[in-house]
């Protein structure tokens, strides 16, 4: 049986003599010193049964294949959750369900954990609140101290819980990206396998934020001092900031697509987080539209998802808070912000698995497109194939040195 699940030998290279580079190989443009060549020997390519049908070059279909479709070459080679190569939007939330079948101790169970541990510590934080009364009868000095102390311990929280969520992503990411060459993933391999990324992954998140908040203040403060300096009425200050608030919005689409491949990066190629922003934005810039696109599309289904899970939630706990949920400073009951919490759970539990896959597998695609990343995926399911043994880890083949792809699949 060969990588793609068929009977027939797989095409790889020209048996030995010239074609494609194997996996290992120094890459022309490129000095042999960067990444390191993981468990190959400078030995040339591995032997290859006789036959006539191991003489084509990669792209070209041998004999016995059936005829691909137009705009491909080889016929698909499928080890994992999708095929290696190219892939479109179907395939990529193909792919990100295959990856949650594939690991549900992961995906599903690790998910689960995290989601209702960081839920039940944001609503024991949000108690306090409750506590605060907003009444005009209560003394000022008690609310203001009652209000920084809740909102103090709130901070920390979430704190918290932005730090295990950046784990959470992470872990889903390894287990996403070693599912593409058939690997299964249990959740202690991949939490140790994350363990080291995490402080570069709290200074992407970092940088992330800085590029976010500050554009947002400048936008505020232009805003007052547009206000305060003219006679301009309230109706050309709202316009005014819609017109900023639309800019800015504007700003976020446009690096998203940096961002959104970043974070892979960091986990993957075990780059910083500037080199992980450098890689993004490199690996967005062909096809910047599409990528944006099925980002979007993807944001949009997750949030509509889960806005229709904690709706119920939501407005059930408002029913019960009553008027009395207007009296202090959560403006909900304690009972009310159970049901919120749990409604965010589900609405997390359902979403976070899919998000994850989709951004891993785009990162993947478009490594794919860009850098002729689908041979050195190929080249490794065939060693594996013709050996029975993993010549390079999973996750080594990630820190491959790019290369530009013959052809562009755009």
């Amino acid at each position: 049986m060969n990588p793609d699940g068929s009977g027939n030998q797989p095409s790889y290279g020209q048996n030995g003599q010239g074609g494609t580079p194997y996996y290992g190989a120094p890459q022309p443009g490129y000095p042999e010193s960067g990444y390191p060549q993981y468990g190959y020997q400078q030995l040339g390519p591995p032997p290859y049964p006789a036959g006539g049908q191991w003489g084509q070059p990669y792209g070209q279909v041998p004999q016995g294949y059936p005829q691909p479709g137009p705009g491909w070459g080889a016929p698909d080679v499928k080890v994992g959750t999708v095929p290696l190569r190219p892939l479109d939007l179907g395939g990529l939330y193909n792919g990100a369900f295959a990856a949650i079948r594939a690991n549900p101790g992961v995906m599903v169970g690790l998910t689960a954990a995290f989601v209702v541990i960081a839920q039940l510590i944001t609503f024991l934080a949000q108690i306090p609140l409750t506590r605060v009364e907003v009444n005009s009868d209560s003394d000022s000095d008690e609310f203001l101290s009652g209000m920084l102390g809740a909102m103090g311990v709130s901070v920390g929280v979430g704190l918290i819980a932005a730090v295990a969520s950046l784990f959470l992503s992470g872990v889903l990411t390894i287990a996403v990206a070693r599912s593409v060459m058939g690997e299964r993933t249990g959740p202690a391999g991949a939490m140790r396998a994350i363990g080291p990324r995490i402080l570069p992954l709290i200074g992407l998140s970092l940088l992330q934020f800085v590029i976010f908040l500050v554009p947002i203040l400048l936008v505020m403060a232009l805003i007052v001092l547009i206000a305060v300096t003219t006679d301009a009425g309230p109706v050309v200050a709202i316009l005014v900031a819609l017109l900023l608030f639309g800019v800015l919005l504007v700003g976020y689409l446009a690096v998203l697509p940096t961002i959104s491949l970043a974070f892979p990066a960091v986990v993957l190629e075990r780059v910083g987080p500037i080199t992980a922003l450098q890689r993004g934005y490199a690996l967005q810039r062909p096809g910047f539209w599409r990528v944006l696109g099925v980002l979007v599309l993807t944001y949009v289904i997750s949030g509509v998802v889960t806005t229709v899970v904690t709706i119920p939630f939501t407005a059930t706990g408002t029913i019960l808070s009553g008027s009395g949920g207007v009296e202090n400073i959560a403006g909900s009951t304690v009972a009310g912000l159970a049901l919120a919490s749990v409604g965010a759970a589900i609405g997390q539990f359902l979403t976070v698995p899919f998000l994850a896959g989709v951004q891993t597998l785009l990162y993947v695609d478009q490594r794919m497109r860009n850098e002729h990343f689908d041979q050195v995926l190929r080249d490794e399911a065939l060693r594996r194939w013709q050996t029975g043994a993993v010549a390079v880890p999973t996750d080594a083949l990630w820190q491959h040195q790019p290369q530009p792809a013959p052809t562009s699949w755009y």
